[in-house]
């Protein structure tokens, strides 16, 4: 049986005090129910029967009156470590609703949620089959009705509940100029009605349960009061939506993480090849001590981007954005680990670990790919490594953001709430001298490296290379895995920021903490050196020396991880 995955462990919100969170983990927890979704995945049949039994338990608060960050990303990560066709059902009722919490009428996010409550589900219609993730090109519009409101033509595709969620909350164009401008798009909720046709559903390689399909629109009569926000309003209300959606995703790709864990170490622990279980051999124990580094970062990262969202709302872009472009990067990386273990029967339709080979695969393309994540955070370098005339503390600026109270989504997204950064270089510093936490001094060198490299490259001509824009995106998104990795996961620190301390018997183990981290230097390090070598600038900072350092870190951690994951019981 699948464990709860580290997310719930490191976030400083214990979601499992709610009481529809732990009924959610009570039901996963069952053989029963996971039989049921695992022959879902099987047949690509929609868990309707486990979906039943979720409403009875009172899902629905989690997605309404009661929605706030951290419990719909411990949603997500613990129903992504069980069933990934599961946890984006659930999910796509978060997405969907967030343009209702952030910028509808009282009166019409009172009678949303109220068809969500009475069980309805909800479904978020963007993109459309000839243009993919440019919304800007979309084609199906909302014009005006005679008889007042708006009339809705047009189709939509690979859409997540198409065919069966009742509230279809629509990106529609609603004016039609020359030069296409953001202010051509609305948003409305959509019941429902004869004139959606809910069209075949696709075949998809993960999620295979999913309800993924098309939807189109024959004249779909709308009133005036089913607007989210303003007129026109729309396009800048979805991408509110989408930079705080994307914490979202890292939770699943968390969840999927742990969850395939949990399966490889049970399986390592079980499996007797050569007369004992095949978690003594070396190379079997390696593989596990890689996945448990990976589910780690992953998790670590996807709670810090929930903590910065509650806080900064939709100033927390950069956290969402690294967190959705290496969470789910690693959660690949960390399945593939188990999948060696698992080996062919990682491969067999009616074996449970298939599934996690299958359903990661989607969380890196859902709500933006990484090309669009790495994007949006090269847009931002230029802030980023800017000088600054005075270095601002950044301890207590992150010991605010843990200390935040769970706020309501709707107070999460004014468009007006500046992208906070913190000065990369002034922030690895404050980690390295806290006393008592893990060797953190490679990451001083990176992140002034990080500096350095993207103000030498300010009017260089290498800047109009996507790929060395892209590279020093990439280290910078790893270097904020190691902050939130060494601020959630190593005890000293996590002390130092005022984050509760992690539950009695369920702290890191200090060696998968120390690989942890020396992976995510070498990451950067790697990133950084073909920044220099792309763009011909000189190398900031030593290294070799750099190198050197991780690599005898992570070296000296080995076996003391090792050690751990064979002492675990199954």
């Amino acid at each position: 049986m699948p464990g709860l995955p580290v997310w719930t462990r490191l976030c400083p919100v214990d979601v499992l005090r709610h009481p529809v969170i732990a009924g959610v983990a009570e039901l996963l927890a069952g053989q029963d129910v996971q039989a049921a979704l695992h022959e879902g995945q099987r047949a690509g049949t929609y868990p309707t029967d486990v979906v039943a039994a979720l409403r009875r338990i009172g899902v629905a608060r989690l997605f309404t009156d009661e929605a706030e960050v951290f419990h719909l990303c411990g949603l997500n990560a613990i129903a992504a470590a069980v069933d990934g066709s599961l946890a984006i059902t659930l999910g796509v009722n978060a997405l969907a609703l967030l343009p209702v919490h952030l910028g509808a009428s009282p009166e019409l996010r009172a009678r949303t949620f109220k068809k969500i409550n009475d069980g309805a589900f909800a479904a978020m219609l963007l993109t459309e089959l000839d243009h993919g993730s440019n919304l800007l090109r979309n084609e199906a519009a909302a014009a005006p009705h005679p008889e007042g409101g708006y009339r809705l033509t047009g189709e939509k595709h690979l859409i997540n509940g198409a065919t069966r969620h009742d509230v279809l909350v629509s990106l529609m164009r609603t004016a039609r100029g020359g030069a296409v401008a953001f202010g051509d798009f609305s948003v409305f909720c959509v019941d429902r009605d004869d004139s959606v046709e809910a069209l075949p559903r696709w075949s998809t390689l993960p999620a295979r349960a999913a309800d993924i399909a098309g939807v189109r629109f024959h004249g779909t009569h709308v009133p005036e009061d089913s607007l989210v926000g303003k007129l026109g309003d729309g396009f800048s209300l979805v991408q509110r939506t989408l930079t705080l959606s994307r914490g979202g995703i890292s939770g699943l790709a968390s969840g999927c993480a742990s969850g395939a864990l949990a399966l490889a170490l049970h399986y390592a622990h079980t499996r007797d090849v050569y007369g004992a279980p095949i978690v003594g051999l070396d190379a079997i124990a390696d593989h596990l001590v890689v996945h448990a580094e990976l589910d780690l970062v992953a998790a670590a990262m996807a709670v810090k981007a929930a903590v910065a969202a509650n806080a900064l709302g939709i100033g927390a872009a950069i956290y969402t954005a690294a967190a959705k472009l290496a969470c789910c990067a690693l959660a690949e990386e960390a399945v593939e680990q188990g999948r060696r273990v698992v080996s062919s029967r990682a491969l067999l339709a009616d074996r449970p670990y298939e599934k996690f080979v299958r359903d990661v695969t989607l969380y890196g393309v859902f709500d933006g790919t990484s090309h669009l994540m790495l994007t949006d955070l090269s847009l931002r370098l230029p802030q980023i490594v800017k000088a600054r005339d005075e270095v601002e503390p950044t301890l207590p600026r992150v010991a605010a953001m843990f200390a935040a109270p769970p706020r309501p989504l709707a107070a999460l997204g004014d468009a007006r709430a500046p992208v906070r950064h913190l000065d990369l270089s002034a922030h690895a510093r404050a980690l390295d001298a806290i006393d008592g936490g893990v060797g953190f001094t490679a990451f001083v060198a990176l992140a002034d490296a990080v500096v350095a490299l993207g103000r030498g490259l300010r009017g260089h001509k290498a800047w109009n290379d996507q790929g060395v824009r892209f590279a020093l995106a990439e280290a910078l998104a790893w270097i904020e895995c190691a902050f939130a990795t060494a601020e959630l996961a190593d005890p000293a620190r996590r002390a130092a920021l005022g984050a509760p301390a992690l539950p009695s018997g369920q702290a890191v183990p200090r060696d998968i903490l120390v690989g942890a981290l020396a992976g995510l230097g070498l990451r950067a390090r790697a990133r950084l050196l073909e920044v220099t070598a792309l763009a011909g600038l000189p190398v900031p900072t030593d290294m070799s020396q750099v190198e050197a350092d991780l690599v005898a870190a992570r070296a000296a951690a080995r076996p003391g991880a090792r050690a751990w994951v064979r002492a675990l019981t199954p």
